[in-house]
């Protein structure tokens, strides 16, 4: 692996390859997708010991009003975010024919946007049967989307292993632990699959947020002893990365001397494809070796128990914009919106990433590169918006449109029909360089957040979107004059106005009855 980089420095590496992807290409370039042998979209353990999870009603929602952290509360902010919630059978200029010919290809919609629609998250719950919202016994459970219950992996208490292991000064009730299945994305990406994945945990992040408000804010651990908590959950390190670390329940003072593991050994056995070939990648494989080592903790990694108390600004109709979210895959009229609009969407963005890294973060930075081409009351041009000051600030008049084609390489979008263009930006080398893999992983959950964020207020300003992580960062860079060591595109979203009739699907029985 070190051929391609030297040890602890994948992270810097894999963000230069990623940066000039267009101009020199990835260490695999002739990749050939085996769509009859991918893997599935969503893991499940060979287990009959399931405990169901009630399903969200309007009538019943555990997720809002007094909220609670059970393990049911858990269970339905998972299926708001990361469940099957409906069919999607808008055409649109991405999906396979198949998708709309055939019933064991129709896609099944989610509320949170995944890099390539992978959905390469998987979602654990250490649980240690104590505190008041307990309902399950203690031991180790994983999430499975398709069913909506917690499939027993083990039983007995591992949360001091988890505590212990990630180094902090008390224990609570749970834990829920994410991680990503690298092949999950790289069967369709290969050793790209690193960069799919990465915004992935902050997509997740920014719904999350819809849902209930700032209760989860600053509770993302990132700093995560990737090793230990592997070891615990019984996975390959080197094939699911994890991610991230939440505290739920009350906290109590860990034991000076922490007991031997109560939890049985023996896992059953994760099924991730229904096809035995696995490729680990070189990109990736560097990346998670970097991950072997755990240093100290840096003040802007925080993590803080996930609240109980009631939050302002959670929108009462959250659950009806997820559910609309939907890629805008050509669509776009080339219509205008209003200015006000696209303010809505970077302050919804910033809104979302504080809630990853709080206010006073000073070392991991972000603005956005803004390409306008038809919005009411902007000249056209690019513009820059930055966090700090709210404000959109015109940095070239010049026509942006036949940049931004050349830039954009597939034919899902039409970019030269967008009212504006998004790029966020980042400073990935910065924070790869002083943390490294875990900063870069860090950057990109930002991004992610952001990019869900923008793609939810879009729904409520009546706007579409559409996101490319396969785009000209370099050339954007240099575009906005900007030093990709200090401040680096990370993402392309695409906005615009959509044809409110372009590829809907619709059905009216009375027509079938009048042909017979």
């Amino acid at each position: 692996m070190y051929d391609w980089c030297a040890l602890d420095q994948a992270a810097e590496q894999y963000a230069r390859l990623i940066h000039y992807r267009v101009r020199d290409g990835m260490l695999i370039n002739d990749w050939e997708v085996d769509w009859d042998h991918q893997p599935l979209t969503h893991a499940y353990y060979e287990t009959p010991d399931v405990h169901s999870i009630p399903l969200p009603t309007a009538t019943c929602n555990p997720l809002s009003g007094s909220f609670s952290s059970s393990p049911d509360t858990i269970g339905a902010l998972l299926y708001s975010v990361y469940g099957f919630t409906g069919f999607r059978l808008v055409i649109n200029r991405n999906d396979k024919p198949a998708v709309y010919l055939y019933a064991n290809a129709t896609k099944f919609g989610r509320h949170t946007a995944s890099g390539g629609g992978r959905y390469c998250a998987d979602f654990y719950l250490v649980e240690s049967g104590r505190g008041d919202h307990g309902s399950l016994p203690a031991g180790i459970y994983h999430y499975s989307p398709l069913r909506h219950v917690w499939e027993t992996l083990t039983s007995g208490d591992a949360t001091l292993d988890v505590a212990h292991a990630q180094r902090y000064a008390e224990s609570c009730d749970r834990y829920v632990i994410m991680t990503i299945d690298y092949w999950r994305s790289g069967f369709k990406y290969n050793d790209f699959c690193y960069q799919a994945t990465a915004m992935d945990i902050g997509t997740i992040i920014g719904s999350v947020a819809e849902a209930v408000g700032s209760r989860t804010a600053r509770t993302w651990d990132m700093w995560v002893n990737e090793t230990e908590l592997a070891r615990i959950l019984h996975l390959d390190p080197l094939r699911n990365g994890v991610y991230v670390v939440q505290s739920w329940g009350s906290s109590t003072r860990l034991p000076v001397n922490i007991p031997d593991s109560a939890t049985q050994s023996h896992f059953p056995e994760k099924v991730g494809s229904l096809f035995p070939k696995i490729v680990d990648f070189t990109t990736t494989t560097a990346l998670q070796a970097d991950m072997r080592r755990f240093p100290q903790r840096p003040d802007s990694f925080t993590h803080a128990l996930v609240s109980n108390e009631l939050t302002e600004g959670v929108d009462a109709a959250w659950w009806n914009s997820l559910h609309a979210r939907q890629s805008s895959f050509g669509r776009f009229t080339g219509e205008s919106y209003s200015l006000e609009s696209l303010l809505a969407l970077l302050h919804s963005a910033d809104a979302a990433c504080y809630q990853l890294v709080g206010n006073e973060t000073q070392d991991l930075r972000w603005q956005y590169l803004v390409y306008v081409t038809n919005i009411d009351g902007l000249v056209p041009g690019l513009y820059i918006y930055c966090p700090a000051s709210h404000e959109l600030k015109l940095f070239s008049a010049e026509p942006q449109d036949d940049f931004l084609a050349s830039t954009y390489f597939l034919k899902n979008y039409d970019g030269r029909k967008a009212a504006a263009t998004i790029i966020p930006c980042g400073n990935v080398f910065e924070c790869s360089h002083e943390w490294g893999v875990r900063g870069y992983r860090l950057v990109n959950a930002v991004i992610g957040a952001a990019c869900q964020a923008i793609s939810v207020e879009a729904v409520r300003q009546g706007i579409g979107t559409g996101t490319a992580l396969g785009f000209d960062g370099d050339a954007h860079a240099q575009r906005a004059e900007l030093d990709k060591d200090v401040m680096t595109p990370m993402l392309m979203i695409m906005t615009g106005v959509d044809h409110p009739l372009a590829g809907e699907f619709h059905t009216d029985a009375s027509l079938v009855r009048s042909a017979r």
